[in-house]
């Protein structure tokens, strides 16, 4: 799964331990099972937040335990990567906290970007995720996480910013979402349900009313994490300072869970929005990234009409066989051919060793061969020739009697194809027949006939 040469990473920035889990927990979880590389990045120690589950400190100030807390989360998320920029907790707007010489909310935008887009240069993360400009309840080391990142974004990029490492392009920044209407709805039933509400006791009008939340019409994103509930709850329950065992996080009714946890939502900010659904939403953090899917790529590949060879080779005087329609010329001068192997294939190891090969091309009436040579069962050295009628040439490797045509070749080198080897061989000897070949197109083989002459009334068409 990758873009480029890299592999697909999601990077996500959160202002204090605990945010990752409740922000962006499913989506790290599940991007870590899809075998996405994930990276967290946490701006502050937490400092000022409160021993709200009451749990004996011991010896070690709360600061200490949250760093504990936090390994243990990222740790049941199977979170890759772990990075902090190592500022102090501001605590609450209008807190003395704020003026900590050390508080998140004092330091300068560029100097902290520059520390996370150095970070970003060094994971190169494809999705970065962050507060939005709001923080998300206006906590000023939110809002402050949300600068930091833009900003972050764009300095990782600039060739000509004083950030260590290589200049990478974020393809899709985006921020954190909570939709007033699904809000509303949990508040109302909380109360229905005799439970506490994020937004107490009073009896809210409409969303509009609550005092934080997303605009509906604002959300691009919506990720299914309901799989990963468990996991998500396990990390919570990670930060046992600040979530009890009692604590709504841990403890939503049933009935509630879903509508409240089951999807993580985001609004995309820079980048291009990959495909919706019916309901106009991005399901995908890397829609649009992920590159061409393999089963759409091989039904295009399979509608061009190729023919078919019975690949064939001889080590220590032992003949190999495999089917291959992967194969075309290259030169003329020299003469040379490829095909390309499948790495995991034993005709890999076997041609390497035997440093020659045959291709028959095979006559339309020989679908039984390819079929012989494509049966994984088809066991391996002389059993494979049993009842076929072939001579050594001028390599020794096989050739086949009754073909369309042959080349045979000694290997001229080897090159890294993805799962696949090309093999370029070097033409040393050739022959051609009348015989018309066997053709291949959409997974059914078949022959050849001329396509219509533009002059020529009669609809005649290539077959399968």
């Amino acid at each position: 799964m990758t873009t480029s040469a890299h592999p697909l990473t999601l990077l996500c920035v959160h202002p204090h331990p605990d945010d990752e889990s409740i922000a962006c927990g499913g989506v790290l979880a599940r991007a870590a099972d899809e075998g996405i590389r994930t990276v967290v990045v946490t701006c502050t120690g937490g400092e000022e937040g409160e021993n709200l589950a009451r749990i004996d400190l011991g010896d070690r100030d709360l600061a200490d335990h949250r760093r504990r807390e936090l390994a243990d989360a990222l740790a049941a998320l199977g979170v890759a990567s772990h990075h902090t920029l190592g500022y102090r907790d501001s605590g609450m707007a209008g807190e003395p906290s704020n003026g900590h010489v050390d508080s998140f909310v004092r330091v300068d935008v560029e100097v902290a970007a520059a520390a996370l887009a150095a970070i970003i240069r060094a994971e190169r993360p494809q999705v970065v995720v962050s507060d939005g400009a709001d923080g998300t309840y206006g906590h000023p080391d939110h809002v402050k996480a949300n600068r930091v990142t833009v900003r972050a974004v764009e300095l990782a990029s600039d060739v000509h910013a004083d950030v260590p490492g290589e200049p990478w392009h974020v393809a899709k920044r985006y921020v954190t979402a909570l939709a007033r209407r699904r809000l509303f709805e949990l508040h109302q039933g909380l109360l229905a349900a005799g439970l506490p509400s994020p937004f107490g006791d009073d009896d809210v009008a409409d969303p509009s009313a609550l005092s934080f939340g997303t605009d509906d019409a604002a959300v691009t994103t919506e990720i299914d994490v309901q799989a990963w509930l468990p996991r998500k709850r396990a990390a919570l329950a990670c930060h046992r300072s600040q979530i009890s065992a009692d604590s709504f996080f841990l403890n939503t009714p049933p009935e509630l869970e879903v509508d409240a946890f089951a999807v993580e939502q985001f609004v995309l900010e820079v980048g291009e929005l990959g495909d919706v659904d019916a309901d106009g939403y991005e399901r995908d953090l890397f829609a649009g990234l992920r590159g061409v899917d393999p089963d759409r790529f091989k039904a295009a590949l399979g509608s061009f009409v190729t023919g078919v060879t019975a690949m064939t080779t001889l080590v220590d005087g032992v003949p190999h066989g495999m089917t291959a329609n992967a194969v075309t010329s290259v030169s003329l001068s020299p003469p040379l051919v490829l095909v390309c192997v499948g790495r995991e294939a034993s005709m890999a190891e076997h041609v390497d060793e035997g440093g020659v090969f045959a291709l028959s091309f095979l006559a339309r009436d020989q679908r039984a061969v390819s079929d012989r040579f494509a049966d994984p069962s088809r066991g391996d050295g002389h059993e494979q020739f049993d009842g076929l009628s072939w001579e050594a040439r001028t390599t020794g490797a096989p050739v086949l009697h009754g073909v369309a045509a042959w080349v045979d070749c000694r290997v001229h080198s080897v090159v890294d194809g993805g799962d696949h080897l090309i093999v370029i061989g070097e033409v040393v000897d050739v022959d051609a027949t009348d015989r018309e070949p066997l053709a291949y197109l959409r997974g059914r083989y078949g022959g050849f006939l001329p396509a219509p002459d533009a002059t020529d009334p009669e609809d005649h068409r290539a077959t399968t």
